[in-house]
């Protein structure tokens, strides 16, 4: 799955269920903050905000080492 397909259902997806995201990739449990939730979509860990409203914030590739890019 590309990244522009991997948004699409990332938004798809926190539309129907916002409050469905994990606290922090599965991989990273110390990435968890406040306020952000995270979710896989394809190849993508998605970052999103719920509050006020739901913003995609950040996006990271499963390879990726997220601790050291944060």
């Amino acid at each position: 799955m590309n990244l522009m397909a991997a948004l699409q259902e990332a938004s798809d997806t926190i539309e129907r269920a916002p409050e469905g995201g994990l606290p922090a990739p599965r991989a990273y449990p110390q990435l968890a903050r406040p306020g952000l939730a995270w979710m896989k979509a394809g190849r993508y860990w998605i970052a999103y905000r719920i509050n006020p409203y739901p913003v995609i914030a950040a996006v990271f590739y499963e390879a990726a080492d997220i601790p050291r890019r944060l």
